[in-house]
C-alpha cells in the first residue's frame, strides 16, 4: 500500500476514534455553540483536526480537570506552525525532553512549562 494511502487510512482511523467528537458534540460538552467552537479552533484555543469526510473532530482529552481546553494550546499551535495535526502528533507522542511522557500526559500533570519548552525545541529542530 503506497504511503499516501496508508496516511489517509490512519487519519480516518484517528478521527473515527471514540475520543474524537464532532463540533456539535464538543460544543454541547463545553456548553457553548458550534460557532464558538470553530472560532476557538481557528484561533488555536482548541484542537480540531480535519478528518476530510467527517469535518473537524475534537479530541475530548484536550480538556483539563475543570472541563476547559488546556491553556497551553494556543502557544503550542503558534510554536508548531499553526498546524492542528502537528499539535496532535506532539501531544500523543512521547518526548525525551518530557522524561518519556507524552505532551498530553505532561499537560495533565500540570507541567505546561516543560511541554512548551519541548515544543519550542522541536520547532527549532532539536530532537529528543
Amino acid at each position: 500500500m503506497p504511503a499516501r494511502a496508508r496516511g489517509r487510512k490512519r487519519v480516518a482511523e484517528i478521527v473515527a476514534g471514540k475520543d474524537m467528537l464532532s463540533a456539535d458534540a464538543f460544543a454541547k460538552l463545553l456548553g457553548t455553540s458550534r460557532v464558538t467552537v470553530n472560532a476557538r479552533r481557528l484561533s488555536g484555543q482548541e484542537l480540531g483536526i480535519d478528518g476530510a469526510k467527517r469535518g473537524f473532530r475534537f479530541p475530548v482529552w484536550q480538556l483539563d480537570k475543570e472541563g476547559r481546553p488546556f491553556g497551553a494550546l494556543p502557544a503550542l499551535h503558534a510554536m508548531l506552525g499553526h498546524s492542528a495535526w502537528a499539535v496532535y502528533r506532539f501531544l500523543v507522542s512521547r518526548h525525551g525532553a518530557l522524561d518519556g511522557r507524552t505532551g498530553l500526559r505532561a499537560l495533565q500533570q500540570g507541567d505546561d512549562a516543560s511541554v512548551l519548552a519541548a515544543a519550542e525545541g522541536m520547532a527549532r529542530g532539536d530532537f529528543d
